[in-house]
């Protein structure tokens, strides 16, 4: 089995986040399920990732984002937009809604039971909050960001200028959320969130802009550097004591930010650990396969989310010792065969249907490109 990438002007730094990034969704949503059953090893864990590795993400899609694509026609850009973001989210929602016709799961906020609990399902799916597979409300909501950016990115072109934009929308969207409660009762897109987000976005603009994540560097710095940022998450993580929702810590879905200056401090040291630990890692084939194919990673953990994480974290809770080296080494382990698990279904669907998971320019067996 060859572990490559489709091309050789990808950028390694940026798969080789994409995958870290992944796995940490992967190990958070199952210590998530054992933080359910009141560990506060996991509670602890929870926090930590949650304080910076949503936040990474948008600033990620910040990173990647091409120029060029601000200034298509908006009939073209719209085209795109519906083929790389809305396509993956409906095909991987309805393989999820049909997969919970025959396997017993677990899905917050409805009751599949019934007709009518399928069908506030299907809404709220529509609305931008995928009950069928939950971790695909980032995907709904980088659609919201992605429109927002297309509307005005072409006016913030300058350094200062997004600097300052990065400033009124934070601010903005801070006071607005943390006055007023969005999630779930009025969730549409996520758009409660946007002004947020976005900021995390403008971030990622700006690295990209100032080339941050170019040039080489000797492995300690780029290593020693990546600690002093882990030091940093560390002894801020923990000090942001809200005020939160739903949990003791940040759930960007849920507008759950915490302290107005530790939230987004804590958020960026941990995004940049990333981004720097990935750089120290070079050219990896297999870490790039695994970050070109993120998408397919991100969708397909609504398999585990919904169906394997709360049976394997019950299991974890009564066979285990509530001690950190077991709660850790759990997690790690069910994240590795999650993830190895996914690679047969990769390499399945890049091959038959492309272009329903996030690459809708390739042609297949069963559909041709849609762009």
């Amino acid at each position: 089995m060859q572990f490559h990438t489709t091309s050789s002007r990808r950028i390694p730094v940026l798969d080789v986040a994409r995958f870290i990034g992944i796995t940490l969704v992967y190990y958070g949503h199952i210590i998530e399920r054992i933080m359910y059953l009141n560990n506060p090893i996991a509670s602890s864990q929870y926090k930590f990732i949650y304080s910076f590795h949503m936040p990474f993400f948008y600033i990620l899609a910040g990173v990647t984002l091409a120029p060029e694509k601000i200034l298509l026609p908006v009939k073209k850009y719209l085209k795109r937009l519906g083929a790389s973001r809305l396509v993956p989210y409906c095909f991987f929602s309805l393989l999820m809604a049909l997969a919970s016709f025959v396997i017993p799961g677990d899905f917050p906020l409805t009751d599949l039971s019934s007709f009518f609990g399928y069908l506030a399902a299907f809404i709220s799916t529509l609305r931008g909050f995928p009950l069928f597979n939950v971790p695909l409300w980032f995907l709904a909501s980088l659609v919201t960001v992605e429109i927002l950016h297309y509307c005005i990115g072409r006016f913030l072109n300058s350094t200062p200028r997004l600097l300052l934009a990065v400033v009124v929308f934070y601010l903005t969207g801070y006071f607005i959320t943390l006055s007023f409660r969005f999630f779930p009762e009025y969730n549409f897109w996520v758009l409660h969130e946007l002004p947020v987000v976005y900021s995390f976005y403008l971030v990622g603009v700006i690295i990209r802009r100032e080339s941050v994540l170019l040039g080489t560097r000797p492995r300690w710095k780029l290593l020693a550097m990546c600690v002093l940022c882990l030091l940093g998450i560390i002894f801020t993580y923990d000090e942001n004591t809200g005020p939160f929702r739903v949990f003791d810590a940040v759930v960007i879905l849920a507008s759950g930010h915490g302290h107005i200056f530790l939230f987004p401090l804590t958020a960026l040291m941990g995004s940049f650990m990333v981004f720097l630990l990935a750089k120290s890692f070079g050219a990896n084939s297999f870490f790039m396969f695994m970050g070109e194919n993120a998408l397919i990673l991100f969708c397909l953990n609504g398999v585990f989310y919904h169906f394997l994480n709360g049976p394997y974290a019950a299991w974890v809770h009564t066979t285990l010792p509530a001690h950190w080296f077991f709660v850790t080494t759990a997690g790690i382990g069910f994240t590795v065969v999650s993830l190895v698990s996914c690679i047969p279904c990769i390499f399945l669907l890049n091959k038959y249907v492309p272009q329903l998971v996030g690459k809708p320019t390739r042609r297949g067996p069963l559909l041709s490109s849609f762009l």
